[in-house]
C-alpha cells in the first residue's frame, strides 16, 4: 500500500539514484587506485572492502522480515548493546588502558559534545511528518504517519553515524594490515559491521518498505570504510601517529555513545516492548564483546 512510504516516489528515485552513484564512484575509485597501488597497499584495500561489505549482509537479515514494534525494540536494543559496548570497551576502556586516560578521555568527551551540537541540526520528525502529510502518503491515523517520520530520520541517521565510524576502522584495518593481525582485524571488524548494517537497514526498512533503499543505504554506510582507507593511504599515511589514529577512535566511541543515550534508547522505549528492548541489549553487548575477544 501506498501508506507504506513516508517519502513520496520521487524521493525514493531520488535516494536510489544517490545511493548508488556514490557506491559506483566508491568502487569505480577503489578499483582505480587499486592499479596504482603496490602490493601491500592493494592488500590492505581489500581487506577494509571485504570488512565494510559486511554491513551488507545485515541489510540483508535486516529485511527478510518487516520489522512490527516488537523486532524493531529488539533490533534498536541490539544497536545499543552493540554501540555502547564497542564504544565503553574497545574504543574507551582499552584505548586508556593504552594510551593513557587523559588524552582518551578528552577525545571521547570532545566526541559526545560533537554530535550534542550537530544533533539540532539533523532533520526533525516535525519536518519528515510535514512532507509525509503534504505528499499524501500519511497513515491510517497521526501516530503511524510520526512513527514512520521518525524511523525514516534514525535510520538516515544511523547511516551517517556509521559511515562516520566506519572512516576511522578503514584507517584501522589499513595499518594494521602490515603487521600480522590484519586479517584478524578485518574480520573482526567486519563480524561487528553486520549488526550495524542491521540498524542502518531495519528502520530504513520499516518506514519505507523498500528493500532496495534499505540494502543500499546499509550497503553506502559500509563503503566508507575502503574509503577511509584510502584516504589513510594516500594522505594520512606519512603523518598519522598511532596515539592520533586511537583518540580519533575514541572521539568516535564518545558520538555513538551519545547516539544510543540521545537517540536510540528513546525510540525503542516508544516501542513499548520494554522486555524485547532489554533483549536486545544483552544480545548486542554479548555479540559485540564476542567480536572484540576473537578480535585480540
Amino acid at each position: 500500500m501506498r501508506s507504506d512510504l513516508p517519502v513520496g516516489k520521487k524521493g525514493l528515485k531520488a535516494a536510489y539514484f544517490v545511493c548508488g552513484s556514490l557506491s559506483a564512484a566508491v568502487i569505480a575509485l577503489i578499483a582505480h587506485n587499486l592499479i596504482m597501488f603496490d602490493g601491500d597497499d592493494q592488500y590492505a584495500l581489500f581487506l577494509s572492502l571485504l570488512a565494510g561489505l559486511a554491513t551488507s549482509v545485515g541489510g540483508v537479515i535486516a529485511v527478510m522480515k518487516k520489522p512490527d514494534q516488537k523486532l524493531l525494540a529488539f533490533l534498536l536494543g541490539t544497536a545499543i548493546g552493540v554501540m555502547a559496548t564497542l564504544s565503553l570497551v574497545e574504543l574507551y576502556i582499552k584505548n586508556l588502558m593504552q594510551n593513557g586516560f587523559v588524552g582518551v578521555t578528552i577525545s571521547m568527551c570532545i566526541g559526545a559534545v560533537v554530535y550534542v551540537i550537530l544533533e539540532p541540526l539533523l532533520p526533525k520528525t516535525e519536518a519528515l511528518e510535514e512532507k509525509v502529510e503534504k505528499q499524501g502518503y500519511s497513515g491510517d491515523d497521526g501516530s503511524t504517519t510520526m512513527s514512520k517520520a521518525r524511523l525514516m530520520r534514525l535510520g538516515i541517521l544511523m547511516a551517517i553515524t556509521m559511515t562516520l565510524h566506519n572512516l576511522p576502522e578503514g584507517f584501522a584495518v589499513a595499518f594494521s594490515s602490515f603487521t600480522g593481525i590484519g586479517p584478524v582485524m578485518a574480520a573482526a571488524i567486519g563480524v561487528h559491521n553486520i549488526p550495524e548494517g542491521i540498524i542502518v537497514a531495519a528502520p530504513v526498512y520499516a518506514a519505507t518498505g523498500s528493500r532496495r533503499y534499505a540494502l543500499m543505504l546499509a550497503t553506502a554506510s559500509g563503503l566508507s570504510e575502503p574509503v577511509g582507507a584510502l584516504l589513510a593511504l594516500l594522505f594520512i599515511k606519512p603523518y598519522l601517529t598511532p596515539t592520533l589514529l586511537h583518540y580519533m577512535l575514541a572521539g568516535t566511541g564518545g558520538m555513538m555513545t551519545a547516539v544510543c543515550i540521545i537517540e536510540l534508547f528513546p525510540e525503542g522505549r516508544k516501542c513499548k516492548h520494554d522486555g524485547q528492548l532489554l533483549k536486545g541489549i544483552v544480545f548486542g553487548s554479548l555479540l559485540m564483546l564476542s567480536t572484540l575477544y576473537v578480535g585480540v
